[in-house]
């Protein structure tokens, strides 16, 4: 695992789940840490936690899907560090329903908070680590960026850009010294079900949400596996990071045959498996 001693670290996001679990880890190994979450509650408790002997973290407030909000967050930080080495661009939400239920209200909410939010950052934290000509850049994108899953259809849009843009980065930054992963989770046990919109309903007209909520606690992988699967691509430099190892079959079938896991997704959701 690579020593981000003396680094400082953004993490998108870090009030809950994978983030708060990224800021963890990246305190343990040595960073000085900037933490954002939409609830200025949670990343206070966090900053508590994390702060200790030689340790430092500031918490902020953000609504990472407002540009105005990231710009002062850019300007606050700007203040209170001198540059950002590591960038966890982690924060997004969830949502699921049938594509006839959407509307375009709700297409704006998730490509807002999962797709512009990464872009308001990287516009305005990228030209920083271009001229110092050094960093690493950890994009939470979902193993639904990887695989298309019916029910969430508009989750998945959001999620395969950051896949893409992510690759493009890649390519783009190694002259730079600036490494770019993108982290693919699958099932895990945080609050995207509980603080998502999920509109599907089952046969009896009630809704999924509290059963969806339920598995994901139920047999969904800890967050913190997750996050050191995270870190691990950063420190080892690898692209595409599949997590925890329950996605990687499912993602190798794809590649290896999408017409078969095309079919396989088809029958899944003919039959109503997933809800």
């Amino acid at each position: 695992m690579a020593n981000f001693q003396n680094q400082t670290a953004i993490v998108t996001g870090a009030g809950s789940g994978i983030g708060r679990e990224l800021a963890r880890q990246l305190a343990r190994l040595g960073a000085r840490l900037a933490i954002t979450d939409l609830f200025q509650d949670r990343v206070d408790a966090l900053v508590k936690e994390l702060t200790g002997p030689g340790a430092e973290a500031k918490a902020y407030a953000v609504d990472h899907a407002q540009l105005s909000k990231v710009e002062k967050f850019f300007r606050d930080f700007s203040s209170d560090f001198r540059q950002v080495d590591v960038l966890c661009l982690n924060a997004g939400v969830g949502m699921g329903a049938r594509i006839e239920q959407y509307k375009i209200e709700d297409w704006e909410w998730i490509l807002k908070n999962n797709l512009w939010s990464v872009i308001y950052m990287l516009q305005l934290f990228l030209p920083g680590m271009i001229e110092q000509k050094q960093g690493k850049i950890l994009i939470t994108a979902s193993g639904a960026g990887l695989i298309g899953i019916p029910g969430v259809a508009p989750y998945c849009a959001s999620k395969f850009a950051l896949v893409g843009l992510g690759e493009s980065l890649r390519a783009e930054l190694k002259k730079y010294n600036i490494n770019v992963s993108v982290l693919c989770p699958g099932i895990i046990n945080t609050n995207i079900v509980r603080d998502g919109r999920i509109y599907i309903q089952d046969q009896s007209g009630e809704s999924v949400k509290g059963k969806v909520a339920e598995f994901y606690s139920r047999f969904g992988a800890r967050p913190e596996e997750v996050a050191r699967d995270g870190i691990r691509a950063l420190s080892r430099d690898r692209g595409i990071q599949p997590s925890p190892l329950h996605m990687w079959p499912v993602w190798l079938l794809k590649r290896v045959s999408p017409g078969l896991y095309q079919s396989i997704a088809r029958l899944v959701w003919e039959k109503g498996w997933l809800v």
